[in-house]
């Protein structure tokens, strides 16, 4: 119907005007740098013209159609693989940037810088909100029933081409594992097209992110940085969307409930609790599953809920202070800094 009325109507774009017209996807490409694919709406873009989109700008070297073949110009209608891009892959042009003709490189870059000042005053405002402990919220939802702790998992994202990231980012926030007493989401705190560079990394670094680099690679001055922070960032490379999900999943999995470090060796059960003079509270346990020593690490959970992680201040059999207790024999156990353990709770030993 649309065609319909538009040829009844005799409705047509002016071709004898500056082109206008979207960016309908962008990536990187050897030995081209940035492309991108452009809808021209109206006017017709030519090669040598000088165009900007979004913070990016550049002069038109090369039109090639949806086959590859190479063209002098495109007119309204016409989608065409745009290569001459001047910025580099951290300021490509994003899906859904307008892409304007102007009339010479320094109101390109004029614009394309203006343009790439707001985009970074937005960044940082949403690195701040990212960044900022959740005690605000915390406190006014005091006293709401149902209320969970918000827990945020943050992701630096660079991959290959902006569908990409647009899809990566939109499955990576959909992401939501809770339990009784808390949630934990992944949000993207930053994202962009092409290799991960050095501002990458320090992003990373600054947020305590986790760095996913989907189908692309890191630049040098990005590993230098990596090696500088001597393992403080990682960069974690994939090319399989299924397998960013799955990681993600587990990272969330682990922050919901952390463990202490090592494997799980046992696992008591609180019985009773004792107020024992010097000693304080001392839990008296059944060891359920393998064993608990002196020496371990140990969680106490309460349901979901982890109420301690530490050491042990003792470990008694009867009255005797004992460096290891099996499964099937009862035990005296205190903590050290921590006397809040309530009968039911479940006692976790864990060895490297």
């Amino acid at each position: 119907k649309v065609l319909l009325q538009a040829d009844l109507l005799d409705l047509k774009a002016n071709p004898d005007r500056p082109a206008t017209g979207t960016v309908i996807e962008a990536g990187v490409e050897k030995g081209l740098g940035v492309c991108a694919t452009t809808l021209v709406e109206r006017g017709t873009l030519k090669v040598g013209d000088v165009f900007t989109a979004g913070a990016a700008w550049g002069k038109c070297r090369a039109l090639q159609d949806e086959f590859g073949n190479s063209l002098e110009e495109a007119g309204p209608s016409t989608p065409v693989r745009l290569v001459g891009w001047t910025t580099g892959a951290d300021r490509a042009p994003r899906a859904g940037d307008a892409l304007s003709v102007v009339p010479d490189e320094p109101t390109a870059r004029k614009l394309a810088d203006a343009r790439n000042e707001l985009a970074n005053q937005a960044r940082d405002a949403k690195l701040r909100a990212a960044s900022s402990s959740g005690f605000d919220k915390f406190m006014a939802n005091l006293g709401g029933e149902g209320i969970k702790e918000e827990r945020t998992f943050p992701i630096v994202l660079k991959a290959d081409t902006a569908g990409s990231v647009e899809a990566i980012t939109s499955s990576l926030e959909g992401l939501d594992v809770q339990d009784d007493v808390s949630r934990v989401k992944a949000k993207v705190i930053y994202s962009g097209v092409g290799d991960l560079t050095k501002s990458d990394i320090a992003v990373a670094s600054v947020q305590g992110a986790f760095v996913v680099a989907f189908n692309v690679g890191s630049n040098a001055a990005a590993m230098d940085e990596e090696r500088r922070l001597s393992g403080a960032v990682r960069t974690n490379y994939y090319s399989v969307v299924y397998d960013v999900l799955e990681e993600i999943e587990g990272k969330l999995q682990k922050v919901l409930s952390p463990t202490p470090d090592g494997e799980l060796v046992g696992t008591a059960v609180v019985k009773q609790c004792f107020d024992i003079g010097k000693l304080g509270k001392v839990a008296g346990c059944g060891v359920e599953t393998g064993w608990i020593r002196k020496s371990a690490n140990i969680r106490v959970m309460r349901g979901d809920a982890i109420m301690y992680q530490g050491r042990l201040r003792t470990l008694r059999s009867v009255k005797v202070d004992v460096e290891r207790i099996d499964a099937g024999s009862d035990c005296g156990l205190s903590f050290r800094d921590w006397e809040e353990v309530e009968v039911g709770d479940i006692v976790e030993a864990y060895e490297e």
